[in-house]
């Protein structure tokens, strides 16, 4: 029971220092409130101008991998919410490298949080929050208006496998800051991941069965978009959701055992 209670005021802790952390990141972002207006402008007409795409192909073609147009819209939103969802909470990856190369990070190393805390959670992009809201309502009502709904349980399992996204977001992310730690790139790697997922904009179904085994086993894209999708609309076994969550807990427990590794190699400022 003391351990339990003392795991729940930690996690707790931590909440209340992201949540200081993302109220820091609102007040810089929200100084300049034109270049605020004109960002997430920015944002709003890229993803009416894919939306705008995806509509043109799907007006020729009324299918695309034996997905009908509605199917391939949902495809669409649920890689833009996890996409988002990802980058809304993961920001602190592209401001890691400078904590490494100018030994910052070593006074991190030092304070009561995880070591990873700072690198994944250390920046909070409250403009992709901002984003979060219309773009989930938007999918919900896209999703019951054209009676796609196939069942409360489909629509809890959504939310798991959800929730397993984030966990292989969060595990790329991490293995991307251990190899930072080790080399002092993370750029590329980071560049490289959302080229990767963007080819999961679509069904992952639309490519060779090799590619496919690829983005699976290998880099989890059709984990991390397409099950998560196809399970809201009914078209996933129980084999592939258990598949998924094994292969989140694997990624998971990977990316720790690599970050830990990654640690131990790491020569701080003073070395």
């Amino acid at each position: 029971m003391v351990a339990e209670a003392t795991n729940k005021n930690s996690k707790l802790r931590l909440f209340k220092v992201w949540w200081k952390v993302t109220q820091l990141a609102v007040q810089s972002q929200l100084l300049n409130v034109a270049a605020t207006f004109i960002f997430l402008t920015g944002k709003a007409v890229r993803f009416i101008f894919y939306f705008v795409f995806l509509f043109q192909v799907l007006t020729f073609s009324k299918s695309l991998a034996n997905y009908g147009r509605k199917e391939i819209i949902v495809f669409f939103l649920i890689f833009n919410l996890v996409d988002i969802l990802a980058q809304a909470l993961f920001r602190g990856v592209y401001h890691f490298r400078p904590l490494i190369v100018s030994g910052d990070y070593d006074l991190d190393l030092l304070k009561p949080l995880p070591s990873f805390f700072r690198p994944i959670f250390g920046l909070a992009d409250i403009f992709d929050f901002i984003t979060l809201l219309p773009l989930s309502i938007f999918l919900a009502f896209f999703f019951f208006q054209n009676q796609l709904f196939s069942g409360m349980v489909n629509i809890l399992l959504f939310f798991v496998l959800l929730l397993n996204s984030v966990l292989i977001a969060f595990s790329f992310h991490l293995f991307v800051c251990a190899v930072c730690v080790l080399t002092t790139e993370i750029d590329h790697l980071v560049w490289v991941y959302r080229d990767l997922t963007s080819m999961a904009r679509f069904s992952t179904d639309i490519y060779p069965k090799g590619v496919q085994a690829i983005l699976t086993f290998v880099i989890p894209v059709v984990i991390l978009m397409t099950v998560p999708a196809k399970v809201l609309l009914g078209y996933v076994s129980w084999q592939w959701i258990i598949l998924s969550l094994v292969i989140g807990g694997m990624s998971l427990w990977g990316s720790f055992k690599f970050w830990r590794y990654a640690l131990l190699k790491y020569s701080s400022a003073s070395s």
